[in-house]
């Protein structure tokens, strides 16, 4: 009896995709350097079954000092020299719980050992893994403990210096910490803000001016209907002649509270801070916007002078 032709197709596709060789492993050889710093850094090993993998260390490592006995049972080789080891997985490597190979170097220099976490990729295997050895002898490493204590106190130093600016506050503070000069300040109140649905300015912003530093504060009402407002950004944009928003002249100033967020309901004070650019136009007028964090919800000012 004849079998149709369209029964006899998916029947010998069926049995060629199941006769299908797996692809083989693309073999890599590599290079790789243990410094003294890396000690405890475990360095990937891909290994896999009936495939020798062949480790040599540019400087001899104690075979006693690798843990074969538990290794045993997942390979069908494991030889260890004083410069050389070498692999060959009878199983692959399980995952749950990875192998681990360590192996100690002779001599007391830095780094003592090195570590190895043995997995099997499907797509490549370590066939050739060159090992060197950067030791620091203890010379070196007096010499290396030294240089860090010499960073540790210049750095020391410049913190002890931002302890005693952050501990001076009010304006005292800002005179001693060079924010406040001999030059006059000016405050201007700004006119009212226009917000989205659920944000309000209560009374007027106030405007600081002092050379080149700008510093806004007001007070923003969160609706008691609205989410929680997050401080993102503020910008300040150029506008033309035609009363048309421009160029951008600060396009991330920080929003600072003393609150992370203004809950429902809540009210906070905001202050923004920046510094007009040198050559700007004495007569052109700016729009500042202020934004939460996700960028849909800000409140807005037209018309401000620099």
């Amino acid at each position: 009896m004849l079998v149709p032709r369209v029964v006899v197709w998916p029947m010998l596709l069926v049995l060629l995709g199941a006769a299908a060789p797996e692809q083989p492993r693309v073999t890599r050889e590599r290079k790789l350097v243990v410094r003294a710093e890396e000690a405890t850094t475990l360095h990937l090993l891909r290994v896999a079954p009936g495939t020798v993998t062949t480790v040599v260390f540019n400087e001899d490592i104690l075979p006693a000092s690798v843990d074969t006995k538990a290794l045993t049972p997942l390979f069908g080789q494991l030889k260890v020299y004083p410069g050389v080891m070498v692999l060959r997985p009878a199983v692959a490597m399980p995952e749950p719980s990875r192998p681990l190979i360590t192996a100690r170097f002779a001599g007391e220099d830095a780094p003592r050992q090195v570590s190895f976490l043995l997995v099997t990729d499907p797509r490549e295997v370590d066939t050739v893994v060159e090992v060197s050895r950067h030791a620091l002898s203890a010379e070196d490493l007096g010499e290396e403990l030294a240089l860090l204590r010499g960073r540790c106190v210049a750095a020391e130093a410049g913190l002890a210096t931002l302890r005693a600016q952050c501990a001076q506050t009010g304006l005292a503070g800002a005179v001693l910490t060079g924010a406040l000069g001999p030059e006059p300040v000016s405050v201007e109140w700004f006119p009212n803000a226009v917000g989205t649905p659920g944000l309000d300015v209560v009374r007027s912003a106030l405007l600081y001016r002092h050379i080149q530093t700008r510093v806004m504060a007001f007070t923003l009402r969160n609706s008691s209907g609205s989410a929680r407002w997050v401080p993102g950004m503020g910008r300040l944009i150029q506008l033309g002649p035609d009363e048309k928003e421009g160029r951008v002249i600060q396009r991330e100033i920080p929003v600072r509270m003393l609150e992370d967020r203004l809950a429902p309901g809540a009210s906070g004070q905001v202050v923004l801070e920046w510094h007009l650019p040198e050559g700007l136009d004495p007569q052109a007028r700016y729009v500042l916007e202020v934004w939460n964090q996700e960028g849909d919800r800000s409140v807005r000012w037209k018309g401000l002078s620099p």
